[in-house]
């Protein structure tokens, strides 16, 4: 018996093994199977996963470029928007060990910062892993003063940024780059992707750790820098027009006000200023609307200087002539409202000549009243009115006009007179530059050429349209210098010279649909030497103060800067 059951107990435990190895033989075939399958049926995958681990990816910035102008006394391109290394002061608390006398130390480079030295020491004490910087912006001499204070704790990050070298210059043009290095308004908002570049990448070898292994394998993928751009702007025209603009708008106490200068040849932009400015190197401590560019972003009711559009088109149709005269009442009676003359007279016979030259409002409307709607508008269109003129600079609205069958009577003939229409500055100064251009009208650009890596790309003058007869175009000229010499725009002209023009005092619209009682806005419209126009330009002045009318405020403007251009230019006199 005891025998048999030592048997039994034998067979038993040599059953227990068995289902054991079977087991751990079935683990083993298991592990095996793995193994095979990740060494061999799967080596490439987790080849590749084991050598993203060993992998870091940085992007590698591509450099901005620059925005440049050509001086003519340098005789090569000055840099308006450009790029700099500069430092931001930063602490790491956990590495301060005197707090006090860091303190004590830093502070004469914080003074403007708004920093306390108690809070600073505050900081110092924290257990925090990151503190903003406590200063950006810092150059490099000051960098080396604060290497040199050898403070433990205490480090200075080198970061890019963009730089305007002449600060609020040209700052409606330029517009400026954010923190994320976006481009807004301006050049470097409209040509951002130009200017950008396209970044690049570096695959680095690094160990467990996150350390980059220095002899490990690199990959780059090499970035593009971007294209610079040369403007077509002149920079001692930008900064004497900046320095008059300013000085007009702190005389008369205005609001804001505009000046624009184009070549009428060629549509290049000479200066473009709008007052207030800003300067774009510390754009974040400045108001949203003085980024507004005027000249291309506000639409206003343009008053006066509107008459010439009206007769030009009068003049190409063959309806009247300069010399065509009409009685003038000093009033004229449209749907149920009288319209009367800015100075309430009555004048009796006049010529077309005498309307601009006295802005008689009841003599746009005889012209208006002759050439009709249709006609009106088919003008307005081919002068570019209601649409954008292509400026290249970021925000361009195009003040779209009216449909002619939402049109009254009476709206056809306040729109004669630059009432009940928007526009933008540039858009009559291009549409001027169709009278002083032998009737042409020119496409504006403030781009002269793009310097990409592989080459320079111009911009050539682009002739969008012949809107008038070159013949009307030049009687026009001539009844324009006598706004100048006889009329209400004496104060634009320059002695020597014939410059032609005309003035525009704008009423301004209210919400309710009627017009302020007394601000106004001054714009006066010119160009010279008629014979040969040099210039085209516009002067604006918002909301004078004690000056009602644009023949005390904008014309005057107009007379100081056309004086300086003829003769930084050295244009000789033509009478």
């Amino acid at each position: 018996m005891a025998m048999a059951y030592g048997a039994t107990i034998d067979i038993v435990q040599r059953g227990r093994l068995g289902v054991i190895s079977f087991f751990f033989l079935l683990v083993l075939m298991l592990i095996t199977t793995k193994l095979v399958q990740h060494q061999i049926i799967e080596h490439a995958a987790f080849s590749t996963i084991a050598k993203e681990q060993h992998l870091a990816n940085e992007e590698v910035p591509a450099k901005r470029g620059e925005v440049l102008v050509y001086d003519s006394e340098l005789k090569d391109y000055y840099p308006l928007a450009t790029n700099v290394s500069l430092y931001s002061l930063n602490i790491v608390p956990t590495q301060v060990r005197q707090p006090e006398l860091t303190a004590a130390k830093l502070m004469p480079y914080l003074a403007d910062t708004g920093v306390e030295e108690s809070e600073l020491i505050s900081k110092m004490r924290s257990n925090k892993v990151y503190i903003p910087p406590l200063r950006r912006r810092i150059e490099e001499v000051e960098a080396k003063e604060i290497r040199a204070l050898d403070l433990d704790g205490v480090i200075l990050r080198a970061e890019e940024y963009r730089y305007y070298p002449e600060d609020s210059l040209a700052s409606h043009i330029l517009g400026f780059v954010n923190r994320d290095q976006d481009g807004q308004y301006g050049v470097e908002g409209y040509l951002d992707k130009e200017l950008s570049g396209v970044g690049g990448l570096a695959a680095v070898e690094q160990s467990s750790s996150g350390v980059q292994i220095t002899i490990g394998n690199r990959k780059i993928i090499t970035p593009e820098d971007g294209a610079s751009v040369v403007l077509t702007i002149n920079r001692a025209v930008q900064y004497y027009v900046e320095k008059k603009l300013k000085e007009y708008v702190d005389r008369f106490e205005a609001t804001n006000g505009e000046v624009v200068i184009m070549e009428p040849s060629t549509g290049k932009i000479v200066a473009m200023a709008s007052y207030p400015n800003f300067n774009p190197n510390y754009y974040s401590e400045y108001p949203l609307e003085d980024f507004v560019n005027g000249n291309i972003s506000s639409v206003y009711e343009p008053g006066s200087v509107f008459k010439i559009i009206t007769m030009a088109a009068g003049m190409d149709t063959g309806l009247v002539s300069p010399s065509t005269v009409y009685t003038d009442t000093g009033e004229v009676l449209v749907d149920d409202k009288i319209i009367r003359n800015s100075d309430l007279k009555a004048h009796g016979l006049q010529t077309m000549t005498e309307v601009l030259e006295k802005s008689l409002n009841t003599g746009a409307v005889y012209v208006v009243q002759k050439l009709g709607r249709y006609l009106f508008s088919k003008y307005l269109t081919s002068f570019g009115f209601g649409s954008a003129t292509g400026l290249e600079l970021d925000g361009e609205v195009g003040a779209p006009v009216r449909s002619t069958k939402d049109w009254a009577e009476v709206d056809l003939a306040a729109i004669s007179f630059g009432q009940g229409i928007a526009v933008t500055p540039m858009q009559l100064v291009s549409a001027f530059g169709a009278v002083a251009n032998q009737g042409n009208l020119m496409k504006p650009h403030v781009i002269d050429k793009i310097l990409y890596p592989s080459g320079a790309v111009s911009v050539d003058p682009q002739t969008i349209r012949s809107v008038i007869k070159p013949q009307v175009a030049q009687l026009l000229s001539a009844m324009m210098v006598s706004v100048v010499q006889n009329g209400h725009g004496k104060q634009a002209g320059v002695p020597g010279y014939k410059i032609a023009g005309k003035t525009g005092t704008a009423q301004i619209p209210t919400p309710s649909g009627g017009y302020e009682a007394w601000d106004t806005i001054g714009t006066f419209i010119g160009f010279g030497p008629v014979d040969s126009p040099r210039f085209v330009m516009l002067t604006k002045i918002d909301r004078p103060q004690g000056m009602r009318f644009a023949e005390s405020s904008a014309a005057p403007l107009f007379g100081d800067i056309a004086k300086f251009l003829l003769n930084y230019w050295q244009v000789p006199p033509d009478k």
